[in-house]
């Protein structure tokens, strides 16, 4: 039955007469009312498949009465969606340990769904990403698609509000029922889109409309499926959407310890014949992200390959071309191992990265 809060919600749909808003509503409350009112939830249904949408239509079969059934959907793909494949090989992230803890928390969940249940508990279902470009957001996603067993789709709503505004409403609807129509995770990258925009008055009708479709589907996620969001900007995240996931997720730049690891990592089958490198890249990768550590590497690998003769004086090159970006701590740092591991001159060093030849003498004594 409806409590007041229900009624309340759709009185308040009604009057914005936003039909495809209300038929939502209605349809979860199908969705609850089979449970405890069987004979209640097939007359709504019945009622809702007899007045046809304005909308899409896709409404009408987003409840099927067998789980089964939800598999229907799965031919039509929304083309805004990206999928993953997750039987490719993939290596866990570098986290955090508590980064680590709360996704391993999220997994360990799934196996313990008869507990939780008796508990009146469910697992996790939306959890939200938020931390600086290149530091694993994207990577945990598939991650956790792969340890769950579970296809990966990826909605970038940054691009949506821009190349769909004035439907967006109806697009992510239709992808939310495509992804609930069978057990997956479904990653909404760049959520802040929703409230970088909130100040263009042209469009905050739509945005607000939005943000309630949003609002629901988050209250009323399948537990058998797991929804991420992930944002470079966590303070523009509209904070009642922010209240509805039930993990936040931080990530942080990589720290002293994290940078050597990666670096190790993306050395791979090369690192011992590389070794005497990754001392500089500790030094120069301070403060990057894990992509960058990632790109400046490979780039190293490939350098080897096609110019090996040159190899040392080309990758010397490479890694200090951003020297002024380095703090002075870690240039001094730079350049003294350019010359006591390896073996350039101390003019040679000093035109590097500039650091004086004296500091070099003198950080080398």
């Amino acid at each position: 039955m409806l409590n007041d809060d229900d009624v309340f919600h759709l009185a308040r749909l009604a009057l914005t007469k936003d039909e495809a808003d209300v038929r939502l509503f209605l349809a979860k409350q199908v969705r609850k009312l089979r449970r405890d009112d069987p004979e209640s939830a097939t007359r709504l249904e019945g009622l809702l498949k007899s007045q046809s949408s304005r909308s899409t239509g896709i409404l009408r079969d987003a409840f099927p009465h067998d789980p089964s059934d939800r598999r229907s959907n799965l031919d039509s793909t929304p083309s805004l969606l990206k999928h993953y494949d997750n039987d490719q090989p993939l290596q866990a992230p570098i986290w955090e340990g508590e980064v680590l803890q709360m996704l391993g928390q999220s997994i360990s969940e799934r196996h313990f769904i008869d507990e939780l249940s008796r508990c009146g508990l469910l697992p996790t279902r939306s959890l939200i990403f938020e931390g600086p470009p290149g530091v694993g957001k994207t990577m945990s996603a598939k991650w956790l698609a792969k340890k769950l067993a579970l296809p990966l789709y990826a909605l970038d709503l940054s691009a949506v509000m821009s190349s769909y505004l004035g439907k967006t409403g109806s697009n992510l609807r239709s992808v939310f029922d495509f992804a609930k129509s069978h057990p997956c995770v479904l990653l909404l990258d760049e959520v802040d889109a929703i409230a970088k925009r909130r100040a263009d008055d042209a469009d905050v009708g739509e945005l607000k409309r939005l943000v309630t479709v949003m609002l629901q589907e988050l209250d009323d996620w399948p537990a058998d499926g797991l929804l991420i969001a992930a944002t470079n900007h966590g303070s523009l995240v509209d904070p009642a959407l922010w209240r509805r996931f039930e993990m936040v997720v931080a990530f942080k730049a990589p720290s002293a310890e994290m940078v050597r690891e990666s670096i190790c990592r993306y050395m791979g089958p090369d690192f011992d014949n590389m070794r005497h490198w990754a001392g500089l890249l500790e030094y120069l990768m301070v403060g990057k992200s894990h992509s960058d550590i990632e790109r400046v590497v490979m780039q190293l690998r490939r350098l080897k390959v096609i110019a090996p003769l040159q190899f040392e004086d080309l990758a010397a090159n490479l890694l200090i071309r951003d020297v002024d970006d380095i703090k002075k701590s870690e240039r001094i740092n730079a350049a003294t191992y350019l010359v006591s591991t390896l073996g350039f001159s101390q003019h040679q060093a000093n035109k590097m990265t500039g650091v004086s030849r004296d500091t070099i003498r003198k950080k080398i004594a």
